[in-house]
């Protein structure tokens, strides 16, 4: 808290609350007589209680204005570190004018970071200081930043673009709110932009823009970890009854895991859901489960997510591990209510009934919600300890990840984890096209992995050193890969392939993909003139190979099955001869294979 902290009347608050951003305030604001407050909350009684004012050097906010992820150390800005006293009420009346335009917690943190870097730099030099803001100084602040390194994984790199953006992105919001301050003559870069400085424009931009910053978990990482997990939800009885402290950790990790993993939840919004916020729906002979919560970026008030229902087992887990923690809850709530401590009357009914809930250490044991960071930091990596994987998991993974696995799902190949995720289907994402309930951004998340997935298999059909087999459609292909006349008129073959591609409907039947736009009903996909298997089906048809092998070995399927047996081993072998494999070499692995099993048993 900072050092004014008052309980006022509706009437007082109104006099005392900082007024919005006019001339007059501005003025005050420029000879530092503005003062009021800027963070309060309303209690239940009607009055208001105050966390901070304009005046005060650090602003604290109360913890509903955050995410349920966020930490107390992230809820207060600090304008104490700025040193000048005409730069320090520029940055307060940058910061609070955008805290005014609805900006959050976490963005205004952001301002005020990259404005204080700017300021230091200003008085590291008397000539940026006499100067102030100027094309002049903001020139010499660019080839500075350019200079900037930072560390990632162990290796100095400089800048990303991205990151440039952000700190020249600060002298434009001087520029904008400042600009009756002595400090700021003119415009930074009056013919160009913060992102042309960066150089975030033109093909470097769009690059930017098309390729996903997230990674995608692996399925080597994903697939035991979800056996790892999945066997603390099956025991979960067991752990609930032992409350063995380091297997309840687990256990809880495990629930968070799934619900990140089944429903695209950012972590703050998996934090946010309470007890029993779910309910299920039938359609068509199939049962979809929506989990309610609080999005704090995108809407405001409750949003639902479609879940399958593991994702409902782990929410009752959760609720059975945080009652202890509720009970205490409901305990500190009537000491609070009894001693008049509105502020904690009010957060503790903020919390209250979450699944999430924690201790904090720093506060003797207050109950509190569980920090995001801590679970991106420490947690998830944990998990991947127990598998011995040194994959830097965290929360923001799984959304992506979430994305390419339902996209997957729609194109008819659920890949490695089809048993839990038996529902996502065309279905799901039509139910969050239509529905103003479903969280529509992630519903933007799911086309633009869409349309990544799909790009990403048709360019490969494309490259010339890339095998594919099938029908008609495929032969098309090989024939306009191969045209280098063509590829001069497109001006790459990316682009050719993009041209050509952007019409082409796709969907998996397991072993080939179909490019009929019409409800395709043959049973050869692969000899189909629609048809197209690439190396991604190899492995199907190398399991279909084993398969023939094994029947043509038996000695009891009679004159009938072998013949039968016969057909299927042409066909694979003639699928992966088309497909550039040696399948004598091939079968000559398969049988040593099976020897060292055999043998081994």
């Amino acid at each position: 808290m900072s050092s004014v902290e008052l309980i006022l009347t509706q009437a007082e608050f109104a006099t005392q609350q900082c007024p919005k951003p006019s001339d007059s305030t501005l003025e005050r604001a420029i000879d530092g007589s503005l003062t009021g407050i800027v963070t309060y909350i309303k209690l239940a009684n009607g009055e208001y209680q105050t966390y901070s004012r304009f005046e005060d050097d650090v602003w604290v906010f109360p913890a509903c204005q955050g995410t349920k992820a966020i930490v107390a150390s992230q809820l207060k800005l600090n304008f104490a570190a700025i040193s000048d006293t005409q730069m320090k009420r520029m940055a307060k009346w940058v910061v609070w004018s955008k805290m005014k335009e609805g900006l959050a917690v976490s963005s205004l943190k952001s301002v005020l970071k990259h404005l204080n870097t700017y300021f230091q730099w200003v008085l590291s030099s008397d000539t940026t200081v006499t100067h102030g803001l100027t094309a002049f100084t903001s020139n010499a602040y660019v080839k500075y930043v350019n200079t900037l390194t930072s560390k990632q994984k162990g290796e100095i790199k400089p800048l990303v673009a991205g990151t440039k953006v952000l700190k020249f992105l600060a002298l434009e919001e001087l520029y904008r709110y400042c600009k009756a301050f002595d400090f700021v003559k003119e415009h930074p870069w009056s013919e160009s932009s913060a992102s042309e400085q960066a150089g975030h424009v033109g093909e470097a931009l769009q690059e930017a823009i098309k390729k996903p910053k997230t990674l995608i978990i692996p399925d080597e990482v994903l697939i035991p970890l979800c056996q790892l997990t999945k066997s603390y939800l099956d025991r979960a009885d067991e752990i609930l009854a032992s409350a063995k402290y380091k297997e309840s950790l687990l256990l809880r990790d495990s629930c968070i895991f799934w619900l990140l993993l089944t429903t695209g939840m950012r972590i703050h919004e998996v934090l946010g859901i309470k007890r029993g916020a779910y309910r299920s729906e039938t359609k068509d002979d199939t049962t979809y489960y929506y989990i309610e919560t609080v999005s704090e970026k995108t809407h405001t008030g409750l949003a639902e997510w479609i879940a399958p229902q593991i994702a409902t087992e782990a929410i009752d887990i959760l609720g059975q591990l945080s009652a202890p923690l509720q009970a205490q809850l409901e305990r500190d709530l009537v000491k609070a209510k009894a001693s008049n401590d509105h502020s904690e009357v009010h957060r503790l009914e903020q919390i209250s009934d979450h699944i999430c809930l924690s201790k904090s250490l720093r506060k003797k044991d207050a109950i509190t919600i569980l920090s995001g960071i801590t679970i991106t930091e420490l947690r998830l990596p944990n998990l991947c300890k127990q598998i011995e994987s040194d994959w830097n998991l965290s929360s923001h993974q799984f959304r992506r990840t979430f994305a390419n696995y339902a996209v997957h799902s729609e194109l008819g190949d659920l890949r490695a984890l089809k048993d839990h995720f038996k529902h996502w289907s065309i279905t799901m994402t039509a139910l969050y096209a239509f529905n103003d309930n479903l969280d529509s951004e992630l519903f933007e998340e799911l086309l633009r992995e869409k349309y990544l997935v799909e790009e990403e298999i048709k360019q490969d059909w494309f490259e010339l050193d890339s095998p594919i087999t099938g029908g008609a459609m495929a032969q098309n292909i090989k024939k306009v890969r191969q045209d280098g006349e063509l590829i001069k008129t497109f001006g790459s073959l990316q682009n050719m392939a993009k041209a050509y591609s952007s019409s082409i409907p796709i969907r998996s039947t397991g072993i080939a993909w179909c490019t009929n736009d019409d409800e395709c009903r043959c049973d050869k996909s692969e000899d189909c003139e629609h048809g197209i298997v690439d190396k991604g089906h190899l492995p199907y048809w190398e399991g279909m190979l084993v398969q023939q092998m094994k029947l043509m070995q038996l000695d009891d399927i009679g004159e009938a099955g072998r013949a039968a047996a016969q057909k299927g081993m042409e066909r694979t072998e003639r699928l992966l001869s088309a497909m550039g494999i040696d399948v004598a070499a091939m079968k000559q692995e398969i049988n040593q294979r099976e020897y060292i099993e055999v043998k081994n048993v």
